[in-house]
Order: structure tokens, then sequence, then C-alpha cells
């Protein structure tokens, strides 16, 4: 069994990568510069493949079995509906797609359009709908985090953050096994924490204070200038569920099919606390 994965910048996919190689599957990475992912994992096979121009690396899927697909939010729908028709028509068996928590709840939206092709394509399927991750806090916060603040849209609503190692645990299974056929998993971490609460727990492991500064809409908006309107308003809808409460709920999801508790903010906090302790 091949497994091509689309996408190994996200945080999820090199965290599966990581997954898969450890327990031995034949991995296939698609990169849109080959040398550097080659770099990035060492003894994994790369080849070209990039969501702008699914059609020039359709012979990435050569010989794969299962696909994992986590597109940027801005090409979706359609760079995930052009890798769906390739991957049929090369002979690709099951496809794993990285989706969100509540997508499901916006019929239009593009990664529900996607979600639906993929459930009527024939082909063994599994979504999954994670929730916010604990990984936003040591990437796209990183820096204001190690200057002792972070800044989102949230107001004081709660969200169960997930584990991006848990996330791609539950991937492998997806991509690997039986039974995962037709299944939509909603996934969450351990513990709804307000951004507060998760600054509290920030400043314990890494021995000095760090704030959450709450932001309105309008400042969120201000802040993404330059990207991609579709991503904007994603971003923009996701923050708004956090303020009315509805990112506050947690499924047993990951503990069922990992047959473990799921990893809680705490470790995750000390696990990458070097990171923010490190220069910018």
């Amino acid at each position: 069994m091949t497994i091509f994965v689309a996408n190994a910048n996200g945080k999820v996919g090199q965290d599966l990568i990581a997954a898969l190689t450890a327990g031995g599957h034949d991995v296939r990475i698609g990169a849109r510069d080959v040398a550097r992912a080659r770099a990035a994992f060492p003894g994994v096979a790369v080849v070209p493949f990039d969501y702008d121009d699914v059609a020039a690396g359709t012979a990435a899927l050569d010989g794969v079995t299962a696909v994992f697909t986590a597109a940027p939010s801005w090409l979706v729908p359609h760079a995930e509906l052009a890798l769906l028709e390739a991957a049929k028509a090369r002979g690709v068996r099951r496809i794993v797609k990285l989706s969100y928590l509540g997508a499901e709840l916006h019929e239009e939206g593009g990664h529900r359009i996607t979600e639906k092709a993929i459930e009527a394509s024939g082909l063994e399927w599994t979504v999954l709908r994670p929730t916010f991750f604990n990984q936003n806090f040591s990437t796209m916060h990183l820096a204001s985090i190690r200057d002792g603040a972070f800044y989102e849209a949230a107001g004081d609503g709660a969200s169960a953050f997930i584990d991006t190692r848990d996330i791609a645990a539950v991937a492998v299974k997806a991509l690997t096994e039986a039974g995962h056929h037709g299944q939509a998993y909603a996934l969450t971490g351990p513990e709804a924490l307000t951004r507060h609460e998760a600054a509290a727990k920030l400043s314990a492991a890494l021995g000095r204070p760090v704030r959450y500064v709450p932001i309105d809409d309008a400042a969120l908006r201000q802040a993404l200038v330059g990207v991609p309107q579709s991503q904007i308003e994603l971003l923009s809808g996701l923050f708004a569920a956090v303020r009315a409460g509805h990112t506050a709920g947690i499924t047993d999801t990951v503990r069922t099919l990992l047959g473990r508790d799921p990893i809680g903010f705490d470790r995750y906090a000390a696990d990458h606390a070097a990171l923010w302790r490190d220069a910018a």
C-alpha cells in the first residue's frame, strides 16, 4: 500500500508523515518544492505536486492506494475536486480529507462541497473535522508569544483545542485500516479552554507571563489584509462561532479510535516550551 500525502507543509501533514514512516508505511509526498521537501523528510519519496495545478502533477498518484488531502482553504473546493477526479482516474481506492469542525453546517462552503463530492465518489472515504489546533500557538502565534502576548478575535469563548499529533494518529488509522469508510469524525481535545485559560497554561509552562489580547472582527480583517478573501471569511466565521460558544463541545472520538486520552494542552505546552523560549 502506497499512501500519498498531498500537503506536507501543513501542521497535520508533517505529523502524519512522521507517524506513517514510524509505522513502516510506504509514503509518497507531493510537494511544490521537491528539494525542500526532501531535505525536510529524508528517506521519504517526494514527487512534484502543486494544488495550484493539480493536472500537472497527476503522475504523483501512479500506484497509490490511499490519498490524504489538506489543501489550503483558499484553493478549496476546486483543487481538491481536481485531485479527487485524478485519484479516481488513477485507481486510488481510499481518500481521507482534512476538513474542520462544523463544516457540515455550511452546505455552500468550499470544504463541504468537497466533502459531498468525496462522499459520492465511489471511493472509500473518511472526513476528519478537527477543532482549533494546539499547534496554532507554536506556529501562527510563535513570534507574539515570544513577546508575551497573542491576539485573536475569540472573545471569551472556549475551544476544545486538539493536538495535531492526535489528528495525524486518527488519519493513519483511516488511511491504513478497515472500518473507517463513510465516517466523518468530529475531533476535539480533552478540555475546553478560553484563550485566557490557554494563556495561563502557557505562562505556567514558560515560567513567565503570556497574555491573551482579544481583538474584534474588524481588527482581525485588517490584520489579514493581503490574505485571500475566502480565507478571511473562513477565519472570521470560525472566530464568530467561538464567540457564540459553538466550539466548547468535547467529543470522545480520539479516545475511542486511539484507545487513549487525547493530548492535553498542558502536555502540548510543556512539549513545545523551548520554541517560545528561543530567540526569534
